[in-house]
């Protein structure tokens, strides 16, 4: 006679529900420590489409340069960030054009932002208007910059460029109820490009030039004289042919050039950009061919994930 094994006891109700509590508490911690912040710096250029996202990270510091035409920097910023962190220490604004502006608006709905550093240019849009209306919301610190000015993040130092003085932009930011008064206090420049803020990031000896939407114009105007040895180059206006000419170039020597681009009708990026770059032996990434492009620092050795 065959006695039969004895059955497992089943288990309570409650005891399941700690089990299954335990499960997803040990799988949140598993996914926090691989998600602590490195002691390294991050450079990651989002694919955005056609326009400008940039997000630097340092630790647990989270500076975004610019937000895309749309709201694929969300997902990037998804990516990127720890899943309980909602907070972004910088947010940047270049300058007020639709596509490095828009993607911002869902980001201040988002993210709580700790300061904010913004273009002193109005550009009179329906977007740039709902984009003031946010971050005046937000309650945070403004600052415009001009050429000179450092802002530091740990081991992390902005060095603008350019513009080369302020406007009376920032009057834009006062809390006023009629836009009539802000509008006259400031009329925008016909070349909104040649106010963008442009700096370099440096990290120990790894350095990267943002150059926003500059043109040849501007490019002549910048202090290049004293500048460090250049390892990236984020590559002005997606690749227009109007600007990173050959002279700017042989002055800053960049050993990678990132473009930031997407399917659009202005025939960025150039030919003649390309082969400018190309001449040089200057290593080309691209958002509409590469996908999200990251640079990682150490702050001596740099690389490309």
């Amino acid at each position: 006679m065959i006695t039969p094994a004895p059955s497992a006891p089943k288990l309570s109700w409650k005891l399941k529900i700690c089990l299954i509590g335990l499960t997803l508490a040990a799988g949140l911690t598993l996914a926090a420590i691989f998600q602590l912040p490195d002691r390294r710096l991050h450079l990651i250029f989002c694919d955005v489409g056609q326009g400008d996202a940039i997000l630097v990270v340092y630790q647990s510091a989270q500076i975004l340069i610019d937000g895309g035409p749309g709201n694929q920097v969300l997902s990037c910023l998804e990516r990127h960030l720890p899943f309980w962190d909602r907070e972004i220490e910088m947010v940047i604004l270049t300058h007020p054009d639709s596509d490095h502006l828009t993607g911002l608006i869902s980001v201040i709905k988002r993210y709580t932002v700790k300061q904010f550093v913004i273009n002193s240019t109005i550009k009179d849009s329906a977007r740039f208007w709902q984009f003031r209306k946010e971050v005046l919301a937000e309650k945070a610190p403004i600052f415009s910059p001009q050429a000179g000015d450092l802002i530091k993040i740990g081991p992390a130092e902005f060095k603008f460029l350019w513009p080369k003085k302020h406007l009376d932009a920032p009057l834009v930011w006062a809390s006023q109820s009629s836009r009539t008064k802000v509008l006259s206090a400031v009329s925008p420049p016909k070349k909104i490009n040649e106010t963008c803020l442009v700096a370099i990031l440096s990290f120990g000896s790894f350095d990267a030039f943002l150059s926003a939407d500059i043109d040849f114009d501007t490019e002549k105007k910048l202090n290049l004289m004293s500048l460090p040895s250049i390892e990236v180059l984020k590559v002005a206006h997606h690749g227009s042919r109007y600007s990173t000419s050959s002279q700017f170039l042989n002055q800053i020597r960049p050993k990678l050039a990132v473009i930031s681009v997407g399917k659009n009708h202005f025939g960025h990026p150039a030919k003649e950009v390309l082969a400018r770059l190309n001449k040089l032996a200057i290593k080309i990434l691209r958002t509409d061919q590469n996908g999200e492009i990251e640079v990682v620092s150490d702050g001596r050795k740099w690389k490309v994930n």
